[in-house]
């Protein structure tokens, strides 16, 4: 291929390449941010239409300038305050107040519209990179930057690709869409899935997909980590994952973007030993370098020259003096920032929050065991015969290897088995079974989980009651510039003694260790539909403390919130500006379960 470079990945298992592609056509170029122009026109015929489109149409911007701002905003791709929100995918424009340029720009757009159904070097180059690697037996996902791009990338490795399923996910489309075109491509045997960076941390690759193609070049250099970090994850079963960063040779600011940027963040990451991202406040330094990429005669050269001198070395002064906090605040007996103790505590409660690994194993067992499967103990984990399993939960952990799933305790799995821990496919299909069947009533008799219960139980000597409640905060969260509302549910076990109107509450560790209760005995199943209806009926007495519970959950979040914001350097008045949350009254009670004394 033209342009081919071996590069070693940054990951353990990532085997990255460079190809570089020589353009045959170009969009035309179109006036307002120059940032915006050659950016998106860079990325496809399709992006530089909507670009052009876009000139025109900002009337709510006061000025120039605004739309400019908005447009080097999306395409610099800084980080924001709040890594996890998803990128910024539609296409910038800007403001043209004159009508005569609207006139160019339409017929500019028109022009740009024709090269869609012209060759396309980049596109062909790429059609022919994303087949090889599926002919090697990859399944791969094509990231670009823009919708516009990603639906025409698309609909070519559609026409193109034969016997392979083909799909995209943009911002255009809502979470839900997003994950359901994921979760049905996932099944198809051969597959390409085209991204825009709108994908979360949440939607989970590595079970599908085995490459990544970096069609567009992003100004950022992490979303490059990140993007490759959605596919080479805990899950994934491929000893190798294939990374291939695509770029111009003929295209000057491909050449900016992987030689000052993605390469320098290399080199910068082996002279100092960690990864930073693109400092803040350089988007004026990266114009800067951008202007002299525009000015520069680059002859077809990758070379860069005529840039800007002084700001590149104020970009690369700017990246090493981040790098150098970095590795200050990391380092054992400097650290400026972080607080051990701190740290300690957020582990901590994030631990007892998602359950140990010690609990996933015996959920797992348990389930598994419940659910009429047989359970064998071996060297390093289990061995499950599943033969006896519901036919909806087999589909649903589409057992590769048959009616027998290894289990292990330490990464990696093998291909056919699963590894116990609460992020594990298998274990997470397994759980939403165990839930949802709990829920509906309907769904039959293999149900290993009730929401309601009465034990005989040597665990207590009094009768103790245990509520399962589902707790929902309002979270609103400063992020640089805009505030983001979200919505976290928190799951909560509280247990009292004695009489509903006299409650004696359990403390924590009580609570924890009537969980592990057993039973040792029978109890009539009238005489407990009755005790079950008793604390039903009597459960308005007991909830001015559930909702005091909320709000202590409510103040324990805002409070982690801000230790570790101001921990990750984060100012006091940005911590503070607009960050609250706030506990939903009442909570939801999903289950009760009442423990009596053996002999009882």
């Amino acid at each position: 291929m033209n342009g081919l470079k071996a590069v070693n990945g940054a990951a353990r298992n990532v085997a990255s390449i460079v190809i570089g592609w020589a353009s045959a056509t170009t969009a035309p170029s179109s006036p307002g941010s120059p940032v915006a122009s050659t950016q998106n026109s860079a990325s496809s015929p399709a992006a530089a239409v909507d670009t052009l489109r876009n000139r025109g149409g900002a009337e709510d911007l006061d000025s120039l300038a605004d739309a400019d701002a908005i447009g080097a905003a999306t395409v610099l791709d800084l980080p924001d305050e709040d890594e996890s929100v998803d990128s910024r995918d539609t296409v910038p424009g800007a403001l043209i107040d004159a009508e005569a340029p609207r006139r160019r720009l339409r017929a500019l757009a028109a022009e740009a519209e024709a090269l869609t159904e012209r060759a396309d070097a980049k596109l062909t180059q790429a059609t022919r990179i994303v087949g090889d690697l599926v002919a090697g037996g990859d399944q791969v996902v094509v990231f670009c930057r823009f919708i516009p791009t990603a639906e025409y990338i698309g609909r070519a490795l559609r026409r193109a690709l034969d016997g392979v399923t083909v799909d995209w996910v943009t911002g255009a489309q809502p979470p839900e869409e997003r994950e359901r075109r994921v979760a049905e491509l996932g099944a198809a045997p051969r597959r390409v899935l085209v991204a825009t960076d709108c994908l979360s941390e949440g939607v989970n690759l590595q079970e599908s997909f085995t490459a990544v193609v970096h069609y567009d070049l992003a100004w950022n250099p992490t979303r490059h980590e990140q993007r490759e970090g959605r596919v080479d994850r805990f899950g994934q079963r491929s000893p190798t994952v294939r990374a291939v960063t695509f770029y111009g040779e003929d295209n000057g600011v491909d050449g900016l973007v992987l030689d000052v940027l993605l390469r320098r963040q290399r080199t910068i990451r082996n002279d100092t030993g960690v990864s930073v991202p693109v400092p803040h406040d350089s988007d004026a330094v990266l114009t800067a370098v951008l202007d002299g990429v525009l000015r520069a005669d680059t002859g077809g050269q990758l070379a860069i020259e005529g840039v800007e001198q002084a700001a590149r070395t104020e970009l690369d002064r700017q990246w090493r003096d981040a790098a150098d906090r970095e590795r200050r605040s990391r380092s054992l007996y400097a650290q400026e920032q972080i607080k051990p103790e701190e740290v300690g505590r957020e582990i901590e409660s994030v631990s007892a929050s998602l359950g140990s690994p010690a609990e996933a194993e015996r959920f797992t067992v348990d389930a598994l065991t419940a659910l009429r499967g047989t359970v064998t103990q071996r060297a390093g984990g289990y061995l499950a015969a599943l033969a006896g399993l519901p036919p909806v939960l087999r589909d649903d952990l589409g057992l590769r290897g048959g009616d027998v799933l290894p289990l292990v305790r330490t990464p990696p799995a093998p291909r056919t088995g699963a590894v116990l821990a609460r992020t594990d496919p298998t274990v997470e299909t397994l759980a939403r079974y165990v839930l949802d069947t709990a829920l509906d009533p309907a769904s039959g008799t293999a149900r290993p989980a009730r929401r309601c219960g009465v034990l005989r139980t040597d665990a207590v000597a009094a009768r103790t009651v245990l509520l399962l409640l589902r707790y929902r905060l309002s979270l609103v969260l400063p992020t640089g510039s805009r505030r983001r509302a979200v919505v976290a549910e928190e799951a909560r076990v509280l247990g009292f003694r004695g009489p509903v109107g006299e409650p004696e509450w359990l403390t924590y560790d009580e609570v924890a260790g009537q969980l592990a209760a057993r039973p040792a005995g029978n109890f009539p199943p009238d005489l407990a539909v009755a005790e079950i209806r008793r604390i039903l009926d009597r459960l308005d007495r007991v909830a001015a403390h559930l909702n005091a519970e909320g709000d202590r959950l409510a103040a324990d979040l805002l409070a982690s919130h801000r230790r570790v914001r101001e921990a990750a350097g984060s100012t006091g008045a940005l911590v503070r500006r607009g960050l609250s949350i706030t506990a939903h009254h009442p909570p939801d009670v999903l289950g009760v379960y009442i423990h009596l004394p053996a002999g009882h």
